[in-house]
């Protein structure tokens, strides 16, 4: 009987391991899911970029590598605020 109750155990405790790890795996998936998070993804590179712009951090050879990055930083702005507008507008839809 004892062989029983070791094997029950066993399951149980992986049972319970399963359900942690889909809990972690739920809440991984809507933290990418959030729209704040995917806001907060966006700053940081937009930031990231500003920043080696600032600093000139770029090799002299290579001149085209800033200049493409203040175009990503551009493009990505603007972007970044058509999203933010709409996720306002829709909050304030919701919100009626």
């Amino acid at each position: 009987m004892s062989l029983f109750d070791e094997e029950i155990k066993k399951l149980q405790l992986r049972i319970i391991e399963l359900e942690k790890q889909k809990k972690k795996e739920e809440e991984s998936l809507s933290k990418k899911e959030s729209i704040d998070y995917n806001f907060q993804i966006i700053s940081d590179v937009i930031n990231e970029k500003k920043t080696a712009i600032k600093k000139n951090i770029y090799c002299k050879s290579i001149q085209l590598a800033r200049y493409n990055d203040l175009l990503l930083v551009k493009h990505i702005e603007a972007i970044y605020n058509i999203l933010k507008i709409l996720d306002d507008r829709l909050s304030d839809l919701e919100n009626k």
